[in-house]
């Protein structure tokens, strides 16, 4: 490995990240447009093969300022998005070049899990991901896996070193080739995201007064309808959330509504100065039926200790 790839793998870049374990369904626009929120973007870009438009589960993102990449990191990373949980980190300098460094490895022993999947290509360099496939109904693995490197010669290394050897533990020989080569074999997978209940044993509150077209706006002390329009942002619906405690942030936001659809963008609404939340804030919903579900099991849902007020902002 020669000096000028070390010191690639050494340097973050201040302003660009890599963000990992992306839900295969989320879109470029989603993707986008949640990043977005944050603050001003150079570019985003979920990495797919380019035959068949299939996500491989990462993608990057580089921002205009240092800082939105900073408050991205503390605002996402870790957030629970469709059925996963993303990571957010500063990427390496020149990090996109390992879009051309993700392994399609075969024949893994049943057994093997990312912890020995890791063992074997470590050797040859910096592994920015891995995983093992297994059966969703079963949890049996399917004995397959794949493994991203920071570069691509650091692959380049491992296929040369491993393909069609049978390495300890294994009873044939694995075969290794860069994921794109095997991308007329794979397919999107066809998932239907329902969104489940964040809170278990607790079950969101039911929607108050949903025979009645008025409702209380703490805002305001009046009361308005809720048929009046809704205040549409961007492509997006507009939320209005109260009752969230002077203690929440926007990641608190993004934790409360994400299981329900894409978010756009979050604002909390703090006291000048204090640095403590006012106990509202705005969510910016892609879908209407996602922002509508979200309503309906947020509204009325004791969040600690408080009985959310959750509608659409008019």
């Amino acid at each position: 490995m020669d000096d000028q790839t070390m010191q690639g793998m050494g340097e973050e870049s201040p302003t660009n990240l890599i963000i990992n374990y992306l839900p295969q369904t989320l879109t470029d626009e989603e993707y986008r447009s949640m990043f977005l929120s944050i603050g001003p973007i150079k570019s985003a870009k979920i990495i797919r093969d380019k035959a068949t438009g299939y996500s491989y589960g990462f993608g990057f993102v580089d921002y205009q300022h240092g800082a939105d990449a900073d408050r991205a990191i503390q605002t996402l990373n870790g957030l629970q998005l469709q059925n996963k949980r993303i990571k957010v980190a500063k990427a390496r300098m020149g990090g996109e070049n390992i879009k051309g460094a993700n392994l399609y490895v075969r024949n893994l022993p049943v057994a093997w899990t990312e912890e020995e999947l890791n063992k074997l290509f470590e050797p040859y360099g910096k592994i920015i991901q891995s995983r093992v496939l297994v059966d969703l109904q079963t949890g049996v693995s399917k004995r397959v896996g794949f493994v991203l490197y920071n570069t691509r010669p650091e692959a380049d290394a491992a296929i040369r070193s491993l393909s069609g050897t049978t390495p300890e533990g294994c009873t044939e020989p694995i075969l290794i080739k860069f994921a794109d080569d095997n991308s007329k074999k794979m397919k999107p997978p066809n998932v239907q995201y329902v969104p489940t209940p964040m809170f278990p044993g607790h079950g969101p509150g039911p929607m108050r007064n949903q025979g009645n077209r008025f409702r209380y706006n703490p805002m305001s002390g009046n009361q308005y309808m809720q048929n009046s329009g809704l205040n549409v942002n961007q492509g997006g619906y507009a939320i209005f959330c109260y009752n969230i405690g002077q203690n929440a942030t926007e990641r608190t936001l993004w934790q409360l509504f994400s299981p329900f659809g894409t978010v756009q963008k979050v604002n909390v609404i703090m006291e000048p100065g204090k640095g403590i939340c006012k106990g509202y804030g705005f969510v910016t919903m892609t879908n209407f039926q996602e922002a509508q579900n979200a309503i309906n099991h947020l509204h009325g849902f004791y969040f600690q200790g408080r009985p959310l007020q959750v509608s659409f902002k008019t």
